[in-house]
């Protein structure tokens, strides 16, 4: 067992895409005693709304003492060819991640879309990459590894209510997130999952594991296959 932390990097495209995706699995990362940050391309607001959304961001990150990095490029005009390669690049050689979450590639949103494509680029030298769903992921969304969140969704529930402004969403609101939860449940173990497209790991494909492996077995827990599909 490796006892040394992980150092852990969520990309998202605007603030609170990452506590979406992945708030239950930085959770965990931070419980394990990883060092966790989050970096965020845009303010997340085409108005004047850009610094309200970026403090909710602070604020979110504070609650799993995440390390948070706001880059300025502009708002649903994400664009791989604008300097994002370079940017998540210039993150990644500072904070040299041992694991990396983003958005996957089977996305409504072109600026998910345009992350996924940057950082897939960027972090070519990461051991272990994975993508968590968004609320305009397609169908073509295909998880294969099922992270039990079941002692973290309050904290993601915490993370969640930080971004105030975005409370009308119904995806950022409790009963959603956790019926979310118990579905994905249904393929690995606990009540509550989250789940995760594995772009690469370094611990080879192991469907039912922790956050990419290592860190169930940091909680010596043991993981069996998920069910059937029936």
């Amino acid at each position: 067992m490796n006892g040394s932390p992980d150092r852990v990097l969520a990309i998202g495209a605007h603030p609170g895409d990452v506590e979406i995706g992945a708030g239950g699995t930085l959770a965990a990362h931070q419980a394990a005693g990883d060092r966790v940050t989050i970096l965020t391309l845009s303010g997340g607001s085409v108005g004047s709304g850009a610094r309200e959304r970026h403090a909710e961001a602070r604020a979110a990150a504070g609650v799993v003492g995440a390390r948070l990095i706001h880059l300025d490029f502009e708002d649903t005009r994400l664009d791989v060819a604008a300097g994002l390669i370079a940017a998540v690049e210039q993150a990644i050689a500072e904070l040299r991640p041992d694991r990396v979450y983003t958005h996957s590639v089977h996305d409504r949103h072109p600026d998910h879309r345009a992350t996924h494509e940057s950082v897939e680029i960027a972090a070519r030298g990461v051991p272990n990459v994975a993508c968590f769903q968004s609320p305009s992921s397609t169908i073509d969304f295909r998880p294969d590894r099922f992270v039990d969140v079941e002692e973290y969704l309050d904290t993601k529930l915490r993370m969640l209510a930080a971004f105030t402004t975005q409370g009308f969403h119904d995806y950022m609101q409790a009963d959603v997130v956790r019926a979310a939860a118990r579905y994905w449940s249904r393929f690995g173990v606990g009540r509550f999952a989250e789940p995760l497209e594995t772009v690469r790991s370094s611990v080879g494909h192991a469907p039912a594991l922790g956050p990419l492996g290592e860190l169930a077995a940091r909680h010596d827990r043991a993981f069996p296959d998920p069910p059937p599909l029936r």
